[in-house]
Parts: structure tokens; sequence; C-alpha cells
């Protein structure tokens, strides 16, 4: 215990200086390499709020002692009314102004204070979710459908550039493109969805000032590049690899960390034999160059959709007594993994250990584990699995004629809800799910079976859980977490609630009601001196939640009244329907499940 609160001074001292040079000198958090690990303050201009995806801001104006005046400041329906799955953008905010994904491939500009309207781009491309955008250079930056990326004129919304990312002539497949962007020293940084599809995933930079690509990487190597014999013949064409969420920069290192997802077929191993790298992994490329430089692979050979939704967070520590540089990922394993980010080396260290096998999947004979905790429980918990199904935990073996249930799931576990880094108290903080998975010939969730989630603070220098609660709603898919400097938790509940937590044990401090589910990531920012928290309301499939469309802003001394309370989401799994067997409902894929 001693060397751990010793361990959050020092954190305490550099989140201080890290503020200070923010403050002090007038100096911004994106701008610049020695800056990048800084908090957000007046403006939350990232989805990860910094380029290390931390999520958590120097604002402190709310905090414990006024949590009760709280409320909401404004109030607007993005999608014109309309809901829609691919609602669940983060809140970017820059110099007072608010963009957001609003729906049917729209992008949204508001004022920050109010909610006025500034400018609505109304997409011809077609429908996609949208995690977020980046602002800079005078540019909006965002996915759009048909595997495209965008700039908008960041004062009017009008559409300055369109790049396909993806060439998808002469029968090629396309992927989406619904990770957030990420925006840093003039590249804009965009990877494609669609492993399940069969995509041969790719990860690109793109000139800010054009569109125009830079360079490519593609996540499953071909033939005489590094790793492509971890491929069964010519099964890498369309192995799949795909990114679903955003990456990571380190401007000092020069490196990007790209979280790579699934491959493809996706539970069907018997033609892909080998670990099929780099899917299942952290990718650690040159920034500007897209040069391989070192990966970690969390799970070899993946039958189970463990497709890695999850944005990597990167942190400086104290490690043994020594200054380290870190990246933190969990998986859907339910399972964190924590990397010195210089060389791709696990810190404290990951064993591999033999699993079951299954010979006509191709089972690979051993798989990482970390030392430390898990998390979320990497077994169905006890009475959780029906009677009559063969249960097993993380990394059952099965075939179509010898099903299993087992947990951690493809929900998770650990999935795209973000996780949070707290440079004040040196930890960081997890939303987990507790939903079992049966895999047969493709992966359901079985009726009947329960749903709960977790909330967990983990030591980064032990991989230890500090603290856990459990919530009454799974948090792998939904809103994650959002940390500031007055010790509190923001997070999205998909019974409707806004939630603040306390960082110290997980006690739940406040709450107000939005109307719909609030399953996207919150984000705070502050305007004319008051400090603001923004969430939008939208519900998703995988948290069974009420859709909708509110775009909330809270402030102290708020006088917009809760919303009416919406159906809570069940706490066991519906036969089929929402978070049932069945794809993507942007992107339908019959006879598949999927976790993304």
């Amino acid at each position: 215990m001693k060397n751990r609160e010793l361990r959050q001074t020092a954190m305490a001292v550099v989140a201080a200086l890290a503020l200070c040079a923010v403050w002090c000198f007038g100096q911004s958090p994106s701008s610049g390499v020695a800056r990048f690990l800084a908090p957000t303050g007046k403006d939350f201009p990232l989805a990860g709020g910094n380029l290390a995806n931390q999520r958590y801001s120097s604002l402190t104006q709310i905090n414990r002692s006024n949590l009760s005046k709280l409320g909401g400041a404004w109030m607007i329906h993005v999608a014109e009314g309309q809901p829609t799955s691919s609602t669940a953008a983060t809140p970017v905010v820059v110099d007072g102004v608010m963009y957001i994904g609003a729906g049917h491939g729209d992008v949204l500009a508001v004022n920050a204070a109010t909610g006025a309207t500034v400018w609505r781009f109304k997409s011809t491309f077609g429908n996609q979710t949208n995690r977020g955008v980046a602002v800079a250079e005078g540019k909006v930056f965002s996915g759009a459908s048909g595997s495209r990326l965008i700039a908008l004129n960041q004062k009017t919304g009008a559409l300055l550039w369109e790049t396909k990312v993806m060439d998808t002539a002469a029968g090629g497949r396309g992927g989406g493109t619904p990770g957030a962007s990420i925006y840093s020293d003039g590249r804009v940084f965009c990877g494609v969805s669609g492993g399940e599809g069969g995509v041969r995933g790719q990860f690109g930079a793109y000139d800010a000032k054009t569109g125009k690509e830079l360079w490519k990487f593609y996540t499953v190597p071909g033939p005489g590049e590094f790793g492509n014999d971890t491929w069964e013949g010519d099964s890498w064409m369309h192995g799949g690899g795909p990114l679903w969420t955003h990456v990571a920069v380190d401007p000092e290192l020069g490196l990007v960390y790209i979280p790579v997802g699934n491959a493809s077929p996706d539970q069907n191993g018997s033609r892909r034999g080998g670990d099929n790298l780099f899917t299942a992994s952290i990718l650690a490329l040159d920034v500007k160059t897209g040069a391989y430089k070192w990966h970690f692979q969390e799970v070899h050979h993946d039958l189970w959709d463990y497709d890695n939704p999850l944005p990597p967070v990167l942190a400086d520590i104290t490690y043994k007594g020594q200054p380290r540089k870190i990246l933190i990922h969990g998986g859907k394993t339910g399972m964190t993994y924590i990397l010195d980010r210089t060389n791709g080396k696990p810190l404290i260290g990951i064993e591999e250990r033999p699993v079951p096998q299954e010979p006509t999947n191709k089972t690979a004979k051993t798989q990482p584990f970390p030392i430390g905790d898990s998390p979320v429980p990497n077994c169905p918990e006890p009475g959780s699995v029906a009677e009559g199904s063969r249960a097993a935990c993380v990394f059952g073996a099965f075939r179509p004629d010898d099903p299993v249930v087992t947990a951690d799931g493809t929900q998770g576990g650990i999935n795209w809800a973000p996780v949070t880094f707290s440079p004040l108290t040196g930890l960081f903080y997890v939303p987990g799910s507790l939903i079992n998975s049966k895999f047969d010939a493709g992966f359901g969730r079985p009726p009947g079976e329960p749903r709960a989630g977790t909330l967990s603070a983990m030591d980064p220098a032990t991989n230890k859980i500090v603290w856990q609660v459990r919530t009454k709603f799974p948090l792998a898919t939904g809103s994650g977490l959002l940390g500031t400097a007055s010790g509190l938790l923001f997070n999205g509940a998909s019974d409707g609630n806004l939630v603040v937590y306390d960082a110290k044990d997980g006690s739940v401090l406040w709450k107000f009601q939005t109307g719909a589910g609030a399953d996207a990531p919150v984000a705070t920012y502050e305007v004319n001196g008051e400090q603001y928290v923004a969430v939008l309301a939208a519900g998703n499939s995988f948290q069974l939640s009420s859709r909708g469309d509110n775009l909330w802003a809270f402030k102290l001394g708020g006088k917009v009244p809760p919303a009416p309370e919406p159906e809570a989401p069940p706490t066991s799994q519906p036969a089929g329907g929402r978070g049932g067997r069945g794809g993507d409902p942007d992107q339908p894929q019959p006879g598949r499940g999927r976790g993304f």
C-alpha cells in the first residue's frame, strides 16, 4: 500500500507539471510533441481527449462539493428526430463549438454553450457509424460511408475533399471507416472495418490539406512481407484484420499504435492455420513512413471474435523506481495488456499458457495471459450457464457439432467503451461486461443468461485491481469513462442516466436522466469560464437500450430538467433481437454474429 501511495504522489506531481505547461505558459495540450500527454482543458479536441487517449480533463469547477447543483444546460435532437444505430459519437469541442457525428452520415456543429446549430453537413454518401471527428487546420475530419475519409470547412461545414481509402473496384471487398478520425502534425489517420466480410485490413495516413494518401500499411501481410508465413496458403487475401476504433499517437517516439481486429472467417479457422498476424494485435508503425516497428498479439489464431475494438491508452508511470513509457490495452478476453510502448515488450509479464484444442479449427497451442488481475472474470459465473450446455473459460474450443458457452464472450470482457487514465491517482479505470457467448458454426448470446457489468480501478504498475464495483447493466459496449482532476468519473448508463462515480472507491455520487440509452462517450470542456459536460444519449443494440438522438450538455446551475425515464434494458439475455445473434445493424451480415 505504501509503494502505491508513493507512486500516486509522484503521478500527482507529474500531473501538476503537465497542467502548468498548459496554464502557466499558454500551451495547448494538442500542440507540440512535449505536450501530447497533457490533460484536456478548455477544449476536448479528439475522441480520446488527447493523442494518448487518456480521456482525462484538468477542469475542476464541477467537483464533489457542488454536484448537487449540476443540471441540464441544453438538449437538442441531433438526428432531426430520426434516431439511428449509427449515432454513437464523442462530442469534440474546439473554441466554443462542438462537432459531432449526427447519424445518417451527417456531421453537426453547434454552439457548445447554447446548443444552437452553427452548421450541418448533410451526407450524400450513405449511413455508417461515426464515433468521432477531429478538428485541425481549419477543417473537420470524419469517416464517411463507402470507405471514405472526408474534410469539411470548420466554419461552414462545406465539403473540402473526400478520399476513398480502400479501392473496391474489380470485385474487391469494401469496409467502413467508423473509427474516430485522429489528427497529428499534418496527418489524418484512418483504417477500415469489415473483417467479418473478408476485408484485408489496412491503415493509412492522409495529408490534412489535400486528403492525398501519404502511406498505407496492410494489417494482414502479403507474400514477402513479415508475418505472411502465419497464414495458411492464400487465406491472407481475405484475412480480416479490420480497425473498429481509433489509434493512439506518441509524437515523441514517432509511433502510431493500432488496435487490429479479428481474423476472417470469424469462427472458422480450418482454412487459415497459423497465428494470423497482425489480427488481434497492437501494432506500432512509424508515424511518418508507416514502417513496421513492433507488434504484440493478444490472441493467436482468433476464433472468438476478439476483435480489439478498444482504443489503446498511453501513459508515463514509475515502475520499480524507474520512469517507463507504457501502453495499456484491454481485450474482449477480459484481460488488460500493459506494454512498454517503445518496444512492445510486456511491462509486468505475460505468460503463454496451454489452452483447449480442436484440430478441425487449428487452434493455437497456447494463448497470452497477463500476470495480475483480469478486470472481468475469464469464466462464466457460477449458475450463469443453462443446464445441459457445455461451459468453458476464455479460449474454450468448439466446433459446429460441439458448441460451447464461454466467457468472456463476443461483447467482452472489455470492448469499445473507452477507459480513462488518471495522472492524479496513477490508476486506469476499466468498464467491463459480464455476458456469455455460445459458439458453434457462428456465435450468439444464449437467451435467459445474465447480463451485468463491472467498473474496475487498476494499478498499471502491478496490473492488479485496486477497487471494483458491480453494475446492473453491462458497460463494455456503452459509454466508457471520462476522468477529471476533481476525482470524478463520468459514465453514461444504458438506462438513460448520466452517472458520476467517485474515483476513490467507485461509489455513485450523482445521476441525471437523459431519456435514452446514454451509451456514447462523455466529454467535458469550458466556455466563458463555465465547465460543461456533454453526452449523446442515443442507445445502441448491443446494450439493449432505448433509442434516441438526445445531445445533452450540463453545467452548474443548469435549469433543463431530466427527461422522462425510458424503458430499462433487460438484465438477462432476450431471445434474438437486439444484442442477440445477428449482424451490425448498419452493415447487415446474415447468419453471422459480431461484437461491434
